[in-house]
Protein backbone atom coordinates (compact mmCIF):
# COMPACT_ATOMS: atom_id res chain seq x y z
CA UNK A 1 0.00 0.00 0.00
CA UNK A 2 1.37 3.26 -0.99
CA UNK A 3 2.20 6.07 1.58
CA UNK A 4 -0.62 8.06 0.83
CA UNK A 5 -3.03 4.85 1.55
CA UNK A 6 -1.39 3.73 4.59
CA UNK A 7 -2.03 7.21 6.20
CA UNK A 8 -5.82 7.33 5.13
CA UNK A 9 -6.00 3.63 7.06
CA UNK A 10 -3.66 4.74 9.51
CA UNK A 11 -6.24 8.02 10.14
CA UNK A 12 -9.42 5.78 10.25
CA UNK A 13 -8.46 3.08 12.38
CA UNK A 14 -8.51 5.90 15.30
CA UNK A 15 -12.12 5.85 14.36
CA UNK A 16 -13.82 2.28 13.30
CA UNK A 17 -12.50 -1.05 14.09
CA UNK A 18 -11.32 -3.24 11.33
CA UNK A 19 -15.21 -4.99 11.51
CA UNK A 20 -16.75 -1.76 10.73
CA UNK A 21 -15.12 -1.49 7.17
CA UNK A 22 -13.59 -5.06 6.26
CA UNK A 23 -14.52 -4.55 2.26
CA UNK A 24 -12.34 -1.21 1.96
CA UNK A 25 -9.49 -2.76 4.07
CA UNK A 26 -9.88 -5.97 1.81
CA UNK A 27 -10.04 -3.83 -1.73
CA UNK A 28 -6.84 -1.29 -0.56
CA UNK A 29 -4.56 -4.55 0.43
CA UNK A 30 -6.09 -6.45 -2.61
CA UNK A 31 -5.13 -3.55 -5.08
CA UNK A 32 -1.90 -2.51 -3.82
CA UNK A 33 -0.58 -5.59 -5.01
CA UNK A 34 -2.10 -5.58 -8.26
CA UNK A 35 -2.38 -1.56 -8.66
CA UNK A 36 -5.18 -1.88 -11.65
CA UNK A 37 -5.82 2.00 -12.02
CA UNK A 38 -1.93 2.93 -12.12
CA UNK A 39 -1.78 6.09 -13.52
CA UNK A 40 -5.23 6.70 -14.72
CA UNK A 41 -6.92 10.34 -13.54
CA UNK A 42 -10.09 9.64 -11.01
CA UNK A 43 -12.86 12.14 -10.49
CA UNK A 44 -14.79 11.30 -7.73
CA UNK A 45 -18.14 12.94 -6.74
CA UNK A 46 -18.90 11.51 -3.50
CA UNK A 47 -20.47 13.14 -0.52
CA UNK A 48 -17.25 13.94 1.55
CA UNK A 49 -17.26 12.46 4.98
CA UNK A 50 -14.88 10.89 7.09
CA UNK A 51 -16.08 7.38 5.95
CA UNK A 52 -15.40 8.60 2.52
CA UNK A 53 -11.56 8.58 2.69
CA UNK A 54 -11.84 4.95 3.32
CA UNK A 55 -13.35 4.74 -0.66
CA UNK A 56 -9.96 7.28 -1.58
CA UNK A 57 -7.72 4.51 0.69
CA UNK A 58 -8.14 1.67 -1.69
CA UNK A 59 -8.40 4.20 -5.02
CA UNK A 60 -4.71 5.14 -4.18
CA UNK A 61 -3.91 2.00 -3.34
CA UNK A 62 -4.67 0.98 -6.78
CA UNK A 63 -2.47 3.42 -8.59
CA UNK A 64 -5.46 5.95 -8.90
CA UNK A 65 -4.67 10.05 -9.08
CA UNK A 66 -7.30 10.71 -7.22
CA UNK A 67 -9.39 14.06 -7.82
CA UNK A 68 -12.59 15.36 -5.95
CA UNK A 69 -14.33 18.87 -7.29
CA UNK A 70 -13.18 22.03 -5.74
CA UNK A 71 -16.22 23.14 -5.31
CA UNK A 72 -18.27 20.60 -4.33
CA UNK A 73 -21.88 19.90 -5.71
CA UNK A 74 -22.76 17.20 -2.82
CA UNK A 75 -22.79 18.20 0.79
CA UNK A 76 -19.46 17.71 2.35
CA UNK A 77 -17.48 18.08 5.44
CA UNK A 78 -15.34 21.36 5.28
CA UNK A 79 -12.82 19.95 8.33
CA UNK A 80 -12.31 16.83 5.62
CA UNK A 81 -11.93 19.08 2.70
CA UNK A 82 -8.81 20.65 4.07
CA UNK A 83 -7.07 17.88 4.83
CA UNK A 84 -7.24 15.84 1.29
CA UNK A 85 -3.92 17.85 -0.30
CA UNK A 86 -1.96 15.86 2.68
CA UNK A 87 -4.05 12.45 1.96
CA UNK A 88 -2.54 12.80 -1.90
CA UNK A 89 -6.15 13.57 -2.97
CA UNK A 90 -6.05 16.24 -5.76
CA UNK A 91 -8.75 19.32 -5.68
CA UNK A 92 -10.50 19.69 -9.43
CA UNK A 93 -12.10 23.15 -10.90
CA UNK A 94 -15.40 22.95 -13.05
CA UNK A 95 -13.76 23.71 -15.82
CA UNK A 96 -11.43 20.63 -16.18
CA UNK A 97 -12.52 17.87 -18.00
CA UNK A 98 -9.33 15.47 -18.20
CA UNK A 99 -10.23 12.28 -16.61
CA UNK A 100 -10.10 8.47 -17.38
CA UNK A 101 -12.79 7.65 -15.41
CA UNK A 102 -15.71 9.72 -13.42
CA UNK A 103 -16.95 8.01 -10.02
CA UNK A 104 -20.31 10.14 -10.14
CA UNK A 105 -23.00 10.70 -7.50
CA UNK A 106 -26.42 12.42 -8.76
CA UNK A 107 -24.85 12.92 -12.00
CA UNK A 108 -23.54 16.28 -11.15
CA UNK A 109 -20.38 15.50 -13.81
CA UNK A 110 -22.88 14.19 -16.62
CA UNK A 111 -21.66 16.71 -19.12
CA UNK A 112 -18.04 15.77 -18.63
CA UNK A 113 -16.03 13.28 -21.58
CA UNK A 114 -14.25 10.86 -19.77
CA UNK A 115 -11.70 8.53 -21.50
CA UNK A 116 -13.51 5.16 -20.21
CA UNK A 117 -16.54 6.31 -19.00
CA UNK A 118 -18.55 6.86 -15.54
CA UNK A 119 -19.77 4.93 -12.51
CA UNK A 120 -22.78 6.71 -10.67
CA UNK A 121 -23.49 5.97 -7.18
CA UNK A 122 -27.34 6.78 -7.11
CA UNK A 123 -30.67 6.41 -8.16
CA UNK A 124 -30.94 10.13 -8.60
CA UNK A 125 -28.05 10.26 -10.92
CA UNK A 126 -29.59 7.50 -13.35
CA UNK A 127 -32.18 10.11 -14.96
CA UNK A 128 -29.46 12.33 -16.31
CA UNK A 129 -27.86 9.37 -18.21
CA UNK A 130 -30.45 8.70 -20.32
CA UNK A 131 -28.74 8.94 -23.40
CA UNK A 132 -25.23 8.19 -22.27
CA UNK A 133 -22.29 9.10 -24.62
CA UNK A 134 -20.15 6.98 -22.16
CA UNK A 135 -20.16 3.44 -20.90
CA UNK A 136 -22.14 4.34 -17.37
CA UNK A 137 -22.32 1.58 -14.56
CA UNK A 138 -25.11 2.00 -12.53
CA UNK A 139 -23.88 0.99 -8.98
CA UNK A 140 -27.14 1.69 -7.33
CA UNK A 141 -28.71 -0.86 -9.49
CA UNK A 142 -26.85 -3.72 -7.53
CA UNK A 143 -27.60 -5.95 -4.52
CA UNK A 144 -25.24 -3.94 -2.26
CA UNK A 145 -26.79 -0.66 -2.66
CA UNK A 146 -29.54 -2.32 -0.33
CA UNK A 147 -27.27 -2.07 2.80
CA UNK A 148 -26.24 1.24 2.51
CA UNK A 149 -29.92 2.49 1.62
CA UNK A 150 -32.63 -0.14 3.35
CA UNK A 151 -30.51 -0.41 6.44
CA UNK A 152 -27.85 2.16 6.68
CA UNK A 153 -30.13 5.24 5.44
CA UNK A 154 -33.22 4.20 7.63
CA UNK A 155 -30.79 4.00 10.90
CA UNK A 156 -28.96 7.71 10.24
CA UNK A 157 -32.45 8.95 9.78
CA UNK A 158 -33.67 8.22 13.13
CA UNK A 159 -29.63 9.18 14.72
CA UNK A 160 -30.21 12.53 13.23
CA UNK A 161 -33.79 12.99 14.89
CA UNK A 162 -32.19 11.65 18.07
CA UNK A 163 -29.35 14.64 17.67
CA UNK A 164 -31.88 16.84 17.79
CA UNK A 165 -33.79 15.95 20.74
CA UNK A 166 -36.09 13.33 19.19
CA UNK A 167 -35.73 10.11 20.88
CA UNK A 168 -39.05 9.00 22.56
CA UNK A 169 -40.85 7.79 19.36
CA UNK A 170 -42.97 5.28 20.87
CA UNK A 171 -46.79 5.59 19.79
CA UNK A 172 -46.04 9.20 17.38
CA UNK A 173 -47.20 9.28 13.88
CA UNK A 174 -44.87 8.72 11.20
CA UNK A 175 -45.53 9.99 7.63
CA UNK A 176 -43.06 8.15 4.92
CA UNK A 177 -43.68 9.58 1.26
CA UNK A 178 -41.95 7.10 -0.99
CA UNK A 179 -41.71 3.25 -0.40
CA UNK A 180 -38.61 2.05 -2.36
CA UNK A 181 -35.02 1.06 -1.16
CA UNK A 182 -35.01 3.67 1.44
CA UNK A 183 -38.88 3.76 2.77
CA UNK A 184 -38.31 0.31 3.51
CA UNK A 185 -35.35 0.97 5.55
CA UNK A 186 -36.98 4.23 7.17
CA UNK A 187 -39.98 1.73 7.97
CA UNK A 188 -37.75 -0.99 9.49
CA UNK A 189 -36.26 1.57 12.26
CA UNK A 190 -39.59 3.12 12.65
CA UNK A 191 -41.42 -0.10 13.88
CA UNK A 192 -38.19 -0.56 15.99
CA UNK A 193 -38.96 2.37 17.34
CA UNK A 194 -42.82 1.50 18.25
CA UNK A 195 -43.88 4.44 15.94
CA UNK A 196 -47.53 4.46 14.13
CA UNK A 197 -46.67 4.37 10.64
CA UNK A 198 -48.31 5.18 7.40
CA UNK A 199 -46.62 5.39 3.87
CA UNK A 200 -47.46 6.94 1.02
CA UNK A 201 -46.85 6.38 -2.63
CA UNK A 202 -47.99 6.41 -6.56
CA UNK A 203 -48.21 2.68 -6.67
CA UNK A 204 -50.50 0.83 -4.06
CA UNK A 205 -47.82 -0.85 -1.87
CA UNK A 206 -50.45 -1.99 0.60
CA UNK A 207 -49.88 -5.69 -0.10
CA UNK A 208 -46.20 -5.41 0.87
CA UNK A 209 -47.06 -3.67 3.94
CA UNK A 210 -47.07 -5.32 7.61
CA UNK A 211 -50.67 -5.71 8.68
CA UNK A 212 -50.03 -2.25 11.69
CA UNK A 213 -48.82 -0.03 8.92
CA UNK A 214 -51.50 1.85 6.94
CA UNK A 215 -51.21 3.28 2.91
CA UNK A 216 -52.16 6.39 1.09
CA UNK A 217 -52.47 6.61 -2.46
CA UNK A 218 -49.80 10.29 -2.76
CA UNK A 219 -51.99 10.91 -5.64
CA UNK A 220 -54.74 11.87 -3.28
CA UNK A 221 -53.87 15.25 -2.64
CA UNK A 222 -56.88 15.75 -0.01
CA UNK A 223 -56.01 12.37 1.72
CA UNK A 224 -52.09 13.43 1.42
CA UNK A 225 -52.05 16.75 3.08
CA UNK A 226 -54.65 15.76 5.88
CA UNK A 227 -51.86 12.75 6.78
CA UNK A 228 -49.39 15.45 6.41
CA UNK A 229 -50.69 17.59 9.06
CA UNK A 230 -51.88 15.01 10.96
CA UNK A 231 -48.31 13.37 11.45
CA UNK A 232 -45.51 13.95 13.92
CA UNK A 233 -43.11 14.06 11.72
CA UNK A 234 -43.47 13.07 7.52
CA UNK A 235 -40.04 12.55 5.26
CA UNK A 236 -39.84 12.61 1.48
CA UNK A 237 -37.62 9.29 0.09
CA UNK A 238 -38.93 9.34 -2.98
CA UNK A 239 -36.05 9.69 -4.82
CA UNK A 240 -37.45 12.29 -7.34
CA UNK A 241 -36.52 16.01 -7.00
CA UNK A 242 -39.91 18.21 -6.19
CA UNK A 243 -42.06 15.21 -6.53
CA UNK A 244 -44.92 16.42 -4.26
CA UNK A 245 -44.92 20.05 -6.07
CA UNK A 246 -48.20 19.53 -7.75
CA UNK A 247 -50.27 17.77 -4.85
CA UNK A 248 -49.06 19.71 -1.48
CA UNK A 249 -51.17 22.66 -0.55
CA UNK A 250 -49.13 25.23 1.30
CA UNK A 251 -51.70 26.24 3.11
CA UNK A 252 -51.85 22.90 4.96
CA UNK A 253 -48.81 21.84 5.36
CA UNK A 254 -46.92 25.31 6.20
CA UNK A 255 -48.51 25.96 9.62
CA UNK A 256 -49.22 22.60 10.73
CA UNK A 257 -47.31 21.21 13.87
CA UNK A 258 -45.73 18.74 11.56
CA UNK A 259 -41.83 18.22 11.42
CA UNK A 260 -41.39 17.88 7.60
CA UNK A 261 -37.70 15.84 6.65
CA UNK A 262 -36.32 15.08 3.67
CA UNK A 263 -34.22 12.10 2.79
CA UNK A 264 -33.44 12.46 -0.98
CA UNK A 265 -30.37 14.17 -2.67
CA UNK A 266 -32.11 16.79 -4.07
CA UNK A 267 -35.10 18.93 -2.65
CA UNK A 268 -38.65 16.29 -3.03
CA UNK A 269 -41.04 19.29 -1.44
CA UNK A 270 -40.42 21.70 -4.87
CA UNK A 271 -40.54 25.31 -4.15
CA UNK A 272 -44.33 25.44 -3.14
CA UNK A 273 -42.40 24.88 0.57
CA UNK A 274 -40.17 27.44 1.86
CA UNK A 275 -36.84 26.05 2.95
CA UNK A 276 -37.09 27.23 6.79
CA UNK A 277 -39.93 24.95 6.73
CA UNK A 278 -38.13 21.39 6.66
CA UNK A 279 -35.34 20.31 8.81
CA UNK A 280 -32.03 21.09 7.66
CA UNK A 281 -32.87 23.00 5.15
CA UNK A 282 -34.14 20.52 2.87
CA UNK A 283 -30.45 18.94 2.58
CA UNK A 284 -30.91 15.37 3.52
CA UNK A 285 -31.60 15.28 6.91
CA UNK A 286 -28.73 12.56 7.63
CA UNK A 287 -26.29 14.69 6.23
CA UNK A 288 -26.23 16.89 9.17
CA UNK A 289 -24.92 14.40 11.06
CA UNK A 290 -20.90 14.08 10.87
CA UNK A 291 -20.76 10.66 9.67
CA UNK A 292 -24.71 10.55 7.54
CA UNK A 293 -24.24 7.00 7.15
CA UNK A 294 -22.27 4.58 9.34
CA UNK A 295 -19.09 3.57 7.85
CA UNK A 296 -20.72 -0.08 8.56
CA UNK A 297 -23.57 0.23 6.07
CA UNK A 298 -21.90 2.58 3.55
CA UNK A 299 -18.49 0.74 2.80
CA UNK A 300 -19.68 -1.77 1.10
CA UNK A 301 -20.98 0.13 -1.17
CA UNK A 302 -17.97 2.75 -1.38
CA UNK A 303 -16.12 -0.87 -2.15
CA UNK A 304 -18.63 -1.45 -5.16
CA UNK A 305 -18.70 2.10 -6.58
CA UNK A 306 -14.62 1.71 -7.28
CA UNK A 307 -15.19 -1.69 -8.29
CA UNK A 308 -16.78 -0.02 -11.17
CA UNK A 309 -14.02 1.52 -12.00
CA UNK A 310 -12.17 -1.54 -12.74
CA UNK A 311 -15.19 -2.88 -15.06
CA UNK A 312 -14.47 0.52 -16.89
CA UNK A 313 -11.32 -1.14 -17.92
CA UNK A 314 -13.08 -3.58 -19.98
CA UNK A 315 -12.59 -2.63 -23.54
CA UNK A 316 -15.57 -2.41 -26.29
CA UNK A 317 -18.04 -1.46 -23.09
CA UNK A 318 -21.45 -0.16 -24.72
CA UNK A 319 -22.70 3.64 -24.89
CA UNK A 320 -25.30 2.40 -22.27
CA UNK A 321 -26.03 2.01 -18.59
CA UNK A 322 -24.82 -1.31 -17.54
CA UNK A 323 -25.28 -3.44 -13.86
CA UNK A 324 -22.40 -4.22 -11.83
CA UNK A 325 -21.51 -7.86 -12.96
CA UNK A 326 -22.74 -10.35 -10.59
CA UNK A 327 -19.98 -12.21 -9.48
CA UNK A 328 -17.96 -8.39 -8.75
CA UNK A 329 -21.02 -8.12 -6.01
CA UNK A 330 -20.85 -11.42 -4.88
CA UNK A 331 -17.37 -11.53 -3.86
CA UNK A 332 -17.63 -7.97 -2.00
CA UNK A 333 -20.62 -9.23 0.06
CA UNK A 334 -18.43 -12.61 0.79
CA UNK A 335 -15.75 -10.65 2.57
CA UNK A 336 -18.62 -8.36 4.33
CA UNK A 337 -20.46 -11.19 5.42
CA UNK A 338 -17.16 -13.27 6.75
CA UNK A 339 -15.46 -10.22 8.12
CA UNK A 340 -17.86 -7.99 8.99
CA UNK A 341 -20.03 -6.57 11.98
CA UNK A 342 -23.02 -6.51 9.58
CA UNK A 343 -23.15 -9.71 8.69
CA UNK A 344 -25.96 -11.09 9.63
CA UNK A 345 -27.88 -8.27 8.08
CA UNK A 346 -26.06 -8.65 4.75
CA UNK A 347 -26.88 -12.36 4.97
CA UNK A 348 -30.77 -11.67 5.13
CA UNK A 349 -30.17 -9.31 2.05
CA UNK A 350 -28.99 -11.68 -0.06
CA UNK A 351 -31.15 -14.35 0.56
CA UNK A 352 -34.51 -11.87 -0.40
Amino acid sequence: MNAYAEKIRDFLSSYYTPEEWPTLLWQAEEWSQSRPLEGLRVLDGTPLYRNTLGKFMALLAAGAEVWVPERPGMPYDAAIMQMLPELGIRKAPRSMDDFDMVLDCSGQFCELHPRLGFAELTRTGVHRYVHPHHPVILADSGRIKRIETVLGTGESFFRALAQLGHTDLAGKPLLIVGFGKVGRGVLYYALKNKMRVCVADVVDKSAELPGNVAFIDANDADTLNAAIAASWCTVTVTGHIAALRRVLRPSVVVPSPALLANLGVEDEYGAVIPENRVLNQKKPLNFMLEEPTSMRFIETTMALHNACALELLTADLPHSCLLPPPDVEERLLDVACARGLIGEDVRMLREE
